[in-house]
């Protein structure tokens, strides 16, 4: 039996086609619902019955299905629905040649899927799309009619996109600008305050470039005291850092007033009022905490510090205060023109000549019966000698209490006195059975820091 491998092929072909499109007609007839299928499933191969092809084999039994009210045996293909419209055209010898055509079948399957399935629509569609697409030229021209149907939404979206870009843009221009106003005015405003601070700078350093003229000026004209001139013109700290170091390391205002408070006595408790009348200096008054206490007791008092800013505390604060040397200024001043002088913690930063120098001038200054009180650091305190007594630069020697004694008494005051004050610590202080151990060592250790020489005028 010679086989046509070609016309086997086409009849394959034609046969793939025509189970694909009644297999999508009966599966969209069962669902109601309109297929949609890729196209090249039409391509798809499927395995098919080669009966036609072959010898006839023996003949089939057929089952029957008997019908319950007539009891007549019918055979089973009775019940298999009637032949469609394309069964009945492939049946007609002439028509079915073409309809069983491999580009029928492709041309029915591409309308099927279309929606709406394979009605006369779809079918005439898709013959005039394929007309018409032959035409040349006309496939471009159906693109561009298409773009030119789509063109009315893309430029909304356009529109609809440019808009929100300008609006994009147009916030960050706004933060932009807003952040460059911010830093403009953050840089502003510090180049304001460092201008203030500078300004404020020259302002003291004029100031101070005219106190030291002031002191150049008096030193040259008192011929007799090139030792006080020497020493003003000795470098030491800036006055701002001297005033933060006692800050940090002598105490506060508050501090300082207490301890000030035990010297009160000394000058309101002299009988002849006429004392009165005449001022207390205060040598190195610093930031004017004893200056205070004696105007709130409504004791005159004057101060004097070489230091410019401690003089400008002062002055904030509403208390007669002046720049210049200590010595130079008692030279000025009139004799039996003070009721008393007081100096804390001003000796132990002059050397020995300078201070007798300094209680010879105030016994000249001071009325008969006024008060001289020094204060200093107490080197008996070994903690005080050997350590405390040097955090402060300017510091010179510890001057001991039987020394500053006897050279009060040496240059003529009476009722010398020596208070010793502020104890150190008491939670630090040795503790034993033993007391004439740890009595003297507590004393040496941890007794007081500082001393006060008290003297009075001869009346």
């Amino acid at each position: 039996m010679t086989i046509d491998l070609k016309k086997l092929q086409k009849d394959i072909v034609a046969e793939v086609n025509r189970r694909e499109y009644e297999r999508v007609s009966a599966s969209a007839q069962s669902s109601k619902l309109s297929a949609n299928l890729p196209a090249d499933l039409i391509r798809a191969f499927e395995p098919m019955e080669l009966e036609g092809y072959l010898p006839p084999g023996p003949e089939r039994y057929i089952p029957t299905i008997t019908d319950d009210t007539s009891g007549d045996a019918q055979p089973a293909q009775a019940q298999i629905p009637p032949p469609s419209l394309y069964r009945k055209l492939r049946g007609i010898p002439v028509i079915g040649k073409y309809v069983g055509h491999p580009r029928v079948m492709g041309f029915l399957t591409r309308a099927r899927q279309r929606p709406g399935g394979a009605s006369m629509k779809n079918v005439v569609i898709m013959l005039v799309r394929a007309v018409v697409y032959r035409i040349p030229g006309m496939q471009r021209l159906v693109y561009v009619g298409m773009a030119l149907r789509h063109m009315p939404e893309r430029m909304n979206a356009l529109e609809y996109h440019l808009a929100d870009g300008n609006t994009r843009l147009r916030n960050i221009g706004l933060q932009i600008q807003n952040q460059t106003n911010q830093s403009l005015y953050t840089h502003a405003l510090a180049i304001e305050q460092n201008e203030q601070y500078l300004v404020t700078r020259m302002e003291r350093l004029e100031q101070r470039q005219r106190e030291q003229a002031v002191i150049v000026s008096q030193a040259q004209a008192s011929g007799g005291n090139q030792v006080f001139a020497a020493q003003a013109e000795e470098p030491g700290m800036p006055p701002e850092l001297y005033l933060e170091f006692e800050a940090n390391f002598r105490g506060s205002k508050e501090m300082i007033r207490e301890r000030l408070k035990a010297n009160l006595p000394y000058f309101m408790s002299n009988a002849d009022s006429a004392l009165t009348t005449d001022p207390v200096l205060d040598l190195g008054c610093g930031r004017g905490e004893w200056l205070q206490l004696l105007k709130e007791a409504n004791i005159p008092a004057v101060g004097v510090d070489t230091n410019t800013a401690m003089i400008q505390c002062c002055t904030d604060a509403g208390l007669e205060a002046y720049v210049g040397d200590a010595l130079r200024y008692l030279a000025s001043l009139p004799a039996h023109s003070l009721s008393g002088l007081t100096a804390f913690h001003i000796i132990e930063h002059i050397p020995i000549d300078v201070f007798i120098a300094l209680l010879d001038e105030a016994r000249r200054v001071v009325r008969p019966g006024g008060v001289v009180l020094f204060e200093t650091p107490n080197p008996e305190n070994l903690i005080v000698g050997a350590c405390n007594f040097y955090i402060d630069p300017t510091h010179r020697n510890p001057m001991p209490p039987a020394l500053v004694g006897f050279l009060l008494k040496a240059r003529g005051f009476e009722r010398v006195e020596i208070d010793r004050r502020h104890p150190g610590d008491p939670t630090l202080q040795l503790k034993g059975n033993d007391e004439a151990i740890t009595g003297p060592l507590n004393r040496l250790l941890f007794g007081a820091q500082d001393y006060a020489a008290i003297g009075y005028a001869p009346e």
